[in-house]
Order: C-alpha cells, then structure tokens, then sequence
C-alpha cells in the first residue's frame, strides 16, 4: 500500500501552518492600514515599501495554496512560491542587517506589525518552504529570473525618486543619504548580492527538498502487483 507523505498541501498541520501565517499577514497588514489612515501617510508611499509588497504576496500565495490543490496549479507554480520564500525571507535578513536600530535587532518592544512583518512571518514562510517539498524539482537557471521583481522594484524606486517626487522608501536607495548617485553604489550593491545569494540558497534548498521528498516516497512504497516479477 502506498504511504502518503506526512508533510504535503492535504495534511492538517500543513493548512493549520499556512491559515496561521494568513491571519498573522493580514492582521499586520490590516493594523498598517489603520495606522497609515490615522497618520495620514499617503498610501502611494505605504504601499510602495518593499516589506508591504512582500507580505501581500505572501498573503496572496496563502490564498492560492490553501484553494487551488496542488494538480490544479500550473507548472510554474513552485517558481513562484520560491520567488515570494525568497522576497520575505530577504525582507526581514535586509531589515535586521541594514534597516533596524542596534538596539532593534534583539528587542522584543518593538510594534506588532514591525514583528509580524519583519520577523514573524518570514521565518513562518522560510519553514514552510523548508519542511514541504515542491511538487516539481526547482531549476536553478529559472530561479535566476525571480532576480526580475527586485531590480525592476530598485529601478522603480529611483525612477520615482529622482523624476516625480523625490521620495525613497530606504536609506540605502535615497542618494541625499550617500552623498550623491555614486555613493549608492556600495550600500545597493550589498542589497542585490544579498538578494542573489539568498535567492540561489532559497532554490537550492527547494531543490534538495523535492530530490530527497521523490526518493522517500519511492523508497517507503513496497512494490505494487504491477513491479512484482511474475
């Protein structure tokens, strides 16, 4: 008799994991919401910060994997989970490294949604990703396109910044914090090749997932009438 996977998109703790990291997203999200109508910050600004983008992708991947089983989804789909691993997971690595105060990186005062969407969450999705294998094996030479979002992301953000309002989401994008469009070479550059490496070990792992998920269930399934030798 075949032995199905404990870990798959039909087992309970699987849902229960995912229906956990949909209500944490859109709860944060939700209270961002609150906090941008009560202070009055523009939503072409809120909207517009990576962190939001990758926690409503987040949200929309929880939606699709917890409707659409797993042989309804195009064949593509395993990339796009990965892309958005990688975005959130890179998210809260970018944050700690570069975006948090010293005394922000440890500490447990600050606001929920600051936690849920920095921390919270991307260690949620990083598990997920860790502990539920890919129906198909992840090519390594397609994850190299999900480098598109952020560079067309970094590209937005300077277009908007240097030609509409002069606004940058971050630091490390805002060429007034570095003394000019050279001076961002070094702090961007750091972003994308933390991006490039993270991505690449995000689709490594997912990888080595799917080889070793095929080779356990080959090898937990006796063989059927069909291979028995007559």
């Amino acid at each position: 008799m075949r032995r199905p996977r404990l870990l798959t998109d039909r087992a309970v703790p699987v849902a229960a994991w995912r229906i956990l990291i949909l209500l944490t997203a859109v709860f944060a999200e939700a209270w961002n919401i609150k906090n941008m109508l009560q202070s009055g910050e523009p939503p072409t600004e809120h909207f517009a910060y990576f962190t939001v983008q990758s926690n409503l992708f987040v949200i929309a991947l929880m939606v699709w994997m917890l409707l659409v089983p797993e042989w309804r989804r195009p064949r593509w789909f395993d990339h796009v989970r990965g892309a958005i691993t990688a975005y959130i997971v890179l998210t809260g690595l970018v944050y700690a490294v570069l975006l948090a105060e010293p005394d922000e990186v440890w500490a447990w005062s600050i606001e929920f949604t600051n936690a849920a969407q920095h921390r919270f969450i991307p260690w949620m999705v990083g598990l997920d990703w860790l502990l539920v294998p890919t129906a198909r094996r992840i090519s390594l030479a397609a994850a190299a396109w999900w480098m598109a979002y952020p560079v067309g992301y970094l590209v937005a953000a300077w277009l908007r910044g240097g030609l509409v309002d002069g606004w940058f989401p971050y630091p490390f994008l805002d060429p007034a914090v570095h003394g000019g469009w050279a001076g961002l070479v070094w702090p961007t550059g750091q972003v994308l090749i933390a991006f490039v490496i993270g991505i690449f070990v995000v689709a490594g792992v997912g990888r080595l997932r799917h080889r070793e998920s095929s080779r356990a269930a080959a090898a937990a399934d006796p063989p059927g009438p069909a291979s028995t030798a007559p």
